[in-house]
C-alpha cells in the first residue's frame, strides 16, 4: 500500500515539528535553566526578585574565569538553594583584603561595577590560598551580603559551581 504523497509530507512536517520541540526542551533543560536571585548580593547589576539564565554546560568544557557571575550551592542540606556571586580569585591565587580593597596576589584588583570600600575583610583579613578547585567569590553589593570572606560560604569549590549567570 502506498501513502499519498501530501500526507507523508504533512507527516513529516508534524513529526519534524515535534522532534524540534522534544530537542528545544532537552537542550533547555541539559545546558541551560532559569535560576532566581534572592537578595541584594549582586544588586545593582542583579535585583533581588530577578531570574538569570543559567548556562550548565560551560564549566563542563572550561574553567570560570575571574569576573565570571557564577551560580554554586553549599552542598546536600542546601542543594535547592543557589548563590550567585561574582569569581575574583582563581585556584592558586592568594587573597586578601587590606585597607578595604581587595588583593590577588598582592595586586589591587579594581571593580567597575562598585568602587566603595570594603567594610568587613572578613577570612579575608589574612591572606587566603586557594587550593587547585577552589574560588574566591564576592557579591557585587560586597558590603550588604555574604561572600567567600564569610564562614558561611568561605572558598567555593568546583564541584559547588553549577553555572555561569548569563
Amino acid at each position: 500500500m502506498q501513502i499519498p504523497g501530501k500526507i507523508l509530507g504533512v507527516t513529516m512536517i508534524v513529526l519534524g515539528f515535534v522532534l524540534a520541540l522534544a530537542l528545544g526542551f532537552f537542550a533547555g533543560r541539559m545546558f541551560g535553566m532559569k535560576v532566581a536571585v534572592d537578595g541584594d548580593a549582586m544588586a545593582p547589576a542583579i535585583e533581588s526578585g530577578a531570574a538569570v539564565r543559567m548556562n550548565r554546560l560551560i564549566y563542563k568544557i572550561s574553567s570560570p574565569r575571574r569576573m565570571d557571575i557564577i551560580v554554586f550551592n553549599m552542598g546536600q542540606n542546601d542543594a535547592d538553594r543557589y548563590y550567585v556571586r561574582r569569581v575574583v580569585g582563581l585556584p592558586g591565587e592568594t587573597v586578601q583584603i587590606i585597607d578595604g580593597t581587595l588583593y590577588i596576589d598582592e595586586e589591587p584588583l579594581e571593580f567597575e561595577y562598585n568602587t566603595e570600600y570594603i567594610e568587613d575583610a572578613g577570612l579575608a583579613q589574612e591572606a587566603v590560598v586557594l587550593g587547585l578547585d577552589e574560588y574566591f567569590v564576592i557579591g557585587d553589593n560586597y558590603n550588604q551580603c555574604e561572600d567567600s570572606r564569610s564562614s558561611s560560604i568561605g572558598n567555593v569549590t568546583r564541584d559547588q559551581i553549577v553555572g555561569k549567570a548569563g
